[in-house]
């Protein structure tokens, strides 16, 4: 099969990008935009195939999955989708940069400059300036920002709020000059050195596996409003032996059969399978069929297809757990997460070292109170701005925080994360001495994978 696949590939190139064959267990798929690399890696008797898409723009990976090769037609499928990934990035090869001020008017003329010098130069970039109350409204269709030295002062709050986004302070003699030609030698070093670094760090690691004897597949699934992502670990005996991270614009539950018949392929076998998504779960059914709309129910699905215990959790639920194990300190502790971009978040709450779920999984559910609270505007559009979305986190907390009398709250919110003011914010309404400590968490994904193998652990009785 592995040979008919790579002949189907070679005769499928078309005008958007050529395919070459590195080796004989690689394939590239080049085109102007970006890089797509086909890896093959037999295994006993099956293969193993590795999809990937790295952005020419900003070296940045756009795709990956990896699947066992055993069905064409569904290695096809698959293939479709990652071309079509490929193809779309040149509707996003220029590099946007938003310029910003506290009006948008002399930085709207310095934009239109460097539109003019980008252009005469050939480059692919182009500028446009707002509002610096407009920022986090605009941010997204943006790869950098650039703000004028007016506003320095706002540099660091941006970079905190912002950590996947290049936040530069424009230079104040380029500025003073309007020096279109020498900005743009600047933005072009500073996003070099930006995607280097950004390639060299590795994922903070907050890793506290439990002792215990079982082989632990644990699985968490995160969304934002651009793709998902679906992180995972292979616990050994409270060793990690493998882990991975697949990026995709939708997901559906073909993908994380691929995930298990790739670990059970290179592993041979799977004690438990742990799965931690977004949203209500009741009865471990809770992934969304995106073609039926249907709820799935995961646990006998999985469980008639592997022959293997699976259990399912909300995943602010095992990320709850994830920091219990970090601060064992701490009894009563609620865990927010507020993606950015999304007005309502959700909460893991753990109440006298027991995680809460509540009838039919709906604890935590802040959507059914905080759209009828009172705020000073719809939270879907206060969590653009920086007040605004203290604001929305604040009020989300404040309910739990005085039934639940926390020890602690981690807040997993980039537009929130200044501790303090979140700290002082409450403080007008719960007085300071009934306060939690407050923990800013940056890095998610450890937190639920940690926490969803105690959750498996727990569920079969073993510490």
């Amino acid at each position: 099969m592995k040979d008919d696949f790579i002949a189907w590939i070679k005769n499928h190139q078309n005008d958007e990008y050529q395919v070459e064959q590195v080796d004989q267990d690689v394939i590239q798929l080049n085109s102007d935009y970006g890089k797509s690399t086909i890896r093959f890696t037999d295994i006993e008797e099956s293969t193993v195939v590795e999809f990937t898409i790295v952005s020419n723009k900003d070296e940045t990976v756009k795709f990956y999955l990896h699947f066992e090769l055993k069905d064409e037609g569904h290695a096809k499928q698959l293939y479709d989708e990652m071309v079509e990934t490929l193809v779309a990035l040149k509707n996003h090869k220029t590099i946007e940069v938003l310029l910003s001020c506290s009006a948008d008017l002399t930085t709207s003329m310095f934009a239109q400059m460097l539109n003019e010098t980008a252009q005469s130069l050939h480059l692919d970039y182009h500028f446009n300036a707002v509002s610096y109350l407009n920022i986090y409204e605009e941010i997204e269709k943006y790869d950098a920002v650039m703000i004028a030295p007016q506003i320095g002062y706002m540099l660091k709050k941006l970079q905190d709020t912002l950590p996947d986004k290049l936040v530069l302070q424009i230079p104040t003699a380029l500025f003073a000059a309007y020096d279109a030609f020498q900005t743009i030698q600047f933005i072009q070093d500073e996003l070099t050195n930006f995607n280097k670094l950004r390639k060299k760090q590795k994922e903070e690691r907050c890793v506290h596996c439990m002792q215990h004897k079982k082989r632990i597949l644990s699985i968490a699934i995160l969304r934002n409003q651009t793709q998902t992502r679906i992180y995972y670990r292979l616990y050994d005996k409270s060793k990690i032996i493998d882990e991975n991270l697949i990026i995709k614009q939708i997901m559906n539950i073909y993908d994380l059969y691929d995930i298990i018949d790739t670990i059970l392929l290179k592993h041979q076998y799977i004690d438990l399978i742990g799965i931690a998504s977004p949203g209500i779960v009741s009865d471990d059914k809770q992934l969304k069929d995106p073609t039926t709309e249907k709820y799935i129910d995961m646990k006998q699905d999985f469980e008639e297809k592997y022959h293997t215990p699976v259990f399912v959790y909300n995943n602010a639920n095992a990320a709850a757990v994830g920091f219990s194990l970090e601060h064992q300190e701490y009894k009563n502790i609620i865990f927010h997460s507020q993606p950015f971009g999304f007005g309502v978040g959700g909460q893991g709450i753990i109440a006298n070292g027991r995680i809460i779920t509540g009838k039919n999984g709906l604890a935590g559910e802040v959507k059914y109170f905080l759209e009828r609270m009172q705020l000073s505007d719809d939270c879907h559009k206060l969590i653009l701005n920086e007040q605004g979305a203290i604001e929305v986190v604040t009020k989300a907390l404040l309910p739990a925080i005085a039934l639940v009398g926390p020890d602690a709250v981690a807040i997993r919110s980039p537009m929130t994360p200044d501790m303090n003011e979140i700290k002082c914010h409450l403080a007008s309404f719960i007085p300071k001495e009934f306060l939690p400590e407050f923990f800013y968490i940056k890095e998610v994904s450890s937190y639920m994978l940690d926490g969803l193998t105690k959750l498996c652990l727990d569920c079969i009785g073993e510490k």
